[in-house]
Formats: structure tokens, C-alpha cells, sequence
């Protein structure tokens, strides 16, 4: 076989595998708030340690990886959460699996049978690099803005569709999770007019703190 043949094998055996990964694990991005709300569970937790559970027939790299965990403080879940010592992800990452150290986490997750999965497409993050203001969003704001709808908008002006949205403009800035960026560290909430808009600040909001950063 010659050089050129091989290397066009190559080329397109790589490009057919990338394909493959990146319809497998998809993920699109979104702002922490709808996360945190689509989520079964969200915590706060130690990672002590991890092993690979093997899958039923053996095949290399279809396992499971459960981590031991000790959970801190739970933000949205059920009772029982503060028993639970294990999560689960898958072992590839082509199949949305995440690798954790260890260390102190924001997990949020899915409760399956087979116990609580987190995956790339959740918000994960180490405890230490979230800004305060994005921990006072999990702690005290985020839940009071799940029946609020997030919505992107692509092409300016935009304005909500109706009093129930709140507008995401920079795109971007998501890929990127970088603390200070002020659509991130904003919270949409409703208000007892039952009107919601973007909130930035500290504490637990009251219904006249609201700011507008839609055009962020």
C-alpha cells in the first residue's frame, strides 16, 4: 500500500471516528440557570476516590466510572440525596462520560436506576473557581427562576416574546464558563407580577431586584 493511500485511510478513518464522537456526545450550550433546572440533582460533594465498573460483556472502555463521593450540601433533589456516597459517568467521553478529581464539585445529574449520572452536558465545576456570585445563584436564586424560560436570541433587537422569557444574547460567552462574565453571573427569576428578568446580585433577591442585562 502506498504512502499517499495510507495516509488518505488514515485521514479518513480520523475523520470518520471525530464524526462519530461528536454525534455521540452532543452537547449544546446553555446558561448554568437552565442546567441547574433541567437537573434531578444538584450538590455540592467531595470526590474521594473513583474505580471502573466493567460493562456485562467486558468490551474495553464501555464501563461505567463510579466515584466516591461525600455530599456537602444539596441545592435541589430529594431528601435522601445526603446518603448517597456514589455517582456515575460513563468511561468514554465519546459517550459523554466526564473525569472528576479529586476534590470539592458542583455535580448535577440525572437520578436513573442505576444511580445519579453526570455527564459533560451537566454543570460541573470545581467548588473553588465559581465566582460567589455564580455560588449564590446555586444556593439561594436559580430554583426561584425554573418556571421563567431562558430563550436565545441570535439577531438583534431583542425582546421577550413574552413576560414569562428572559433573553440570552451572548452566546459565546457560554463556551467559555469564565467567572465575571455578567450572563453568567446573572439569574432570571420571576416577580410577584409574574413577570421574570435578569437578577444580579448577592443574597436572595426580593421582587424589585431585577436589572436588565438582556442586551449583555
Amino acid at each position: 500500500m502506498s504512502a499517499a493511500v495510507t495516509l488518505g485511510l488514515l485521514f479518513f478513518l480520523s475523520a470518520r471516528l471525530n464524526k462519530q464522537v461528536a454525534e455521540s456526545c452532543s452537547c449544546f450550550p446553555g446558561h448554568p440557570q437552565q442546567m441547574f433546572c433541567m437537573s434531578d440533582i444538584v450538590m455540592r460533594a467531595e470526590v474521594t476516590g473513583e474505580k471502573i465498573i466493567q460493562s456485562d460483556d467486558n468490551t474495553p472502555g464501555m464501563g461505567k466510572i463510579q466515584y466516591e463521593i461525600q455530599v456537602i450540601k444539596v441545592f435541589k433533589g430529594f431528601d435522601r440525596i445526603k446518603e448517597i456516597q456514589h455517582v456515575y459517568t460513563n468511561e468514554m467521553s465519546s459517550m459523554c462520560g466526564t473525569r472528576l478529581g479529586r476534590g470539592q464539585y458542583l455535580l448535577s445529574g440525572s437520578n436513573t436506576p442505576d444511580g445519579i449520572f453526570v455527564t459533560l452536558c451537566n454543570n460541573l465545576a470545581l467548588w473553588d473557581r465559581l465566582s460567589l456570585i455564580q455560588k449564590n445563584n446555586i444556593e439561594n436564586t436559580y430554583l426561584m427562576g425554573c418556571n421563567c424560560t431562558i430563550s436565545t436570541c441570535f439577531e438583534k433587537p431583542c425582546k421577550p416574546s413574552t413576560k414569562n422569557e428572559c433573553i440570552l444574547t451572548n452566546l459565546s460567552s457560554l463556551w467559555s464558563f469564565k467567572n465575571g462574565e455578567p450572563i453568567l453571573e446573572s439569574a432570571c427569576i420571576r416577580h410577584s407580577d409574574g413577570s421574570c428578568g435578569w437578577y444580579e446580585g448577592t443574597g436572595k433577591p426580593s421582587e424589585n431586584d431585577t436589572m436588565n442585562v438582556s442586551g449583555v
